[in-house]
């Protein structure tokens, strides 16, 4: 359970735990300290009130006397007994509850009585001319038990409301040291969603978390501009060849044409014709992705029809669904009206389905349905074809990945990638869902309206 908690409340479970221990530690020697220095006084009080009543025992007269010249506190009491057991001199009303207790010479005891705890102190026998006498001295506790149940009042209320301010102070003081992570944790979020363009908030203490977000700044400004780099290569480098693959298509489109042209050197012209549209096709994706991305392309929104629009991809793929007996159903209502580029709309259907096709089993189904309410449309592509394995799952979206590099290489490798560009750029989420042997499907929610940049 430790572990799985936040680093802040970690922090203020340590701060809380190390506050309370130090001040329950302080309160247990203060305790104890103040105890000790309580009993010193008592004994101190006890022995010199042993002496002084010593002091006082005289032999006038043949007869033992005490002169009683030095009185002692209110919360003493004393106990003179001659030699033969008789009382010699007496003070305290409750002096007679220790008669019981056997002399113990020297020895500090503590006596319990009904309202006070006593100290008890014995004189050894003391000869007094031809006699002995006997002294015991018995001094209150009460002050000792009122201070020390005081202390354990003010510890009883102390500790609890100091654990309370430690709990407080703790939680603002990991909430104020956690601020910076929170807001690189909140920029790499936003760099995560493809913003390379965001930085860490500088902090203004150059503490270990300053040289931090200085240094994740710095990386992340190197990563922008490698990442440029590469979106103004692929686009360069698919706008330079363009130019040679038209030639190449056209000087074999004209060999062909010729009627000298064996049937052998037609085979080859027709399989070079082939991958010359192949490699056009790539070309214009790669185009469509790095404009995208850069904000170069021209898309604008309006109103559409998906209904519309879905009949018309089921019309562009009739062959290919013909040709493996795939069903494709369409589930969307005739007067669902989206705001998005119709030709990006149209790229994206074309896509899900001719994915859905390529990897869908003969005399399988696609299922393509959608649905709105006041803030959103969800649409849903699904088939019952041969699915996607689990570990290919968050990688079917990146450039040129096939889960399975055996499988059709008919398509470019950017269709998923072209798809999910088109739903970024309409502000939309995508998700999906496979099981090997199962099928895929792959939902998509818009909003129903478009902010004013999209």
């Amino acid at each position: 359970m430790f572990k799985a908690m936040r680093l802040r409340d970690k922090m203020t479970l340590w701060y809380t735990t190390l506050a309370v221990i130090a001040v329950a530690a302080f309160s247990c020697a203060l305790y104890f300290m103040t105890s000790y220095v309580l009993q010193e006084m008592l004994e101190r009080e006890a022995r010199l009130s042993l002496q002084q009543l010593s002091a006082q025992v005289e032999f006038e007269n043949g007869m033992l006397t005490f002169e009683n010249e030095v009185p002692l506190s209110t919360g003493s009491m004393y106990y003179i007994m001659e030699q033969d057991g008789s009382e010699l001199a007496s003070y305290g009303k409750d002096i007679t509850l220790f008669d019981r207790v056997p002399m113990e010479p020297g020895k500090y005891r503590e006596v319990k009585s009904d309202d006070d705890d006593w100290l008890l102190l014995d004189s050894a026998p003391m000869p007094v001319e031809h006699s002995v006498v006997r002294v015991r001295v018995a001094i209150s506790c009460a002050l000792k038990t009122r201070v020390l149940s005081t202390l354990l009042m003010v510890f009883g209320i102390g500790i609890p409301l100091i654990m309370l301010i430690a709990l407080a102070g703790g939680f603002l003081i990991a909430k104020h040291s956690l601020h910076p992570i929170r807001q690189i944790i909140h920029s790499a979020g936003i760099i995560s969603g493809g913003d390379l363009s965001e930085r860490i908030p500088n902090s203004p203490v150059k503490d270990e978390l300053g040289e931090l977000t200085d240094t994740l700044n710095q990386m992340l400004a190197n990563v922008e501009t490698s990442f440029a780099r590469e979106k103004r290569f692929t686009s360069d480098a698919s706008h330079e060849l363009r130019t040679p693959v038209t030639v190449m298509r056209a000087y074999t489109e004209s060999m062909l044409a010729e009627k000298e042209t064996s049937n052998e050197q037609r085979v080859s012209l027709q399989t070079m014709l082939t991958e010359c549209d192949h490699m056009q096709q790539i070309i214009n994706q790669l185009l469509t992705i790095t404009r995208g991305q850069e904000g170069r392309y021209p898309y604008f929104m309006e109103a559409i029809n998906l209904k519309a629009i879905c009949c018309g991809v089921a019309e562009t793929h009739a062959d290919a669904l013909a040709e493996k007996s795939i069903s494709l159903h369409l589930d969307v209502p005739a007067d669902l009206i989206l705001e998005a580029d119709q030709s990006l709309m149209t790229e994206l259907f074309l896509n899900l389905v001719e994915n859905a096709i390529k990897f869908g089993k003969p005399h399988g189904k696609i299922n393509v349905s959608s649905s709105s309410d006041a803030s959103q449309v969800k649409i849903s592509v699904r088939d019952n074809g041969i699915g996607i394995p689990t570990g290919a799952l968050p990688h079917i979206f990146e450039r040129f990945y096939r889960a399975d590099t055996a499988r059709d290489r008919s398509g470019t490798g950017l269709g998923l990638s072209i798809v999910q560009w088109i739903v970024e750029a309409h502000h939309g989420i995508i998700h999906v869902e496979s099981e090997p042997d199962q099928g895929t499907a792959f939902s998509i929610v818009f909003p129903a309206k478009q902010t004013k940049d999209g």
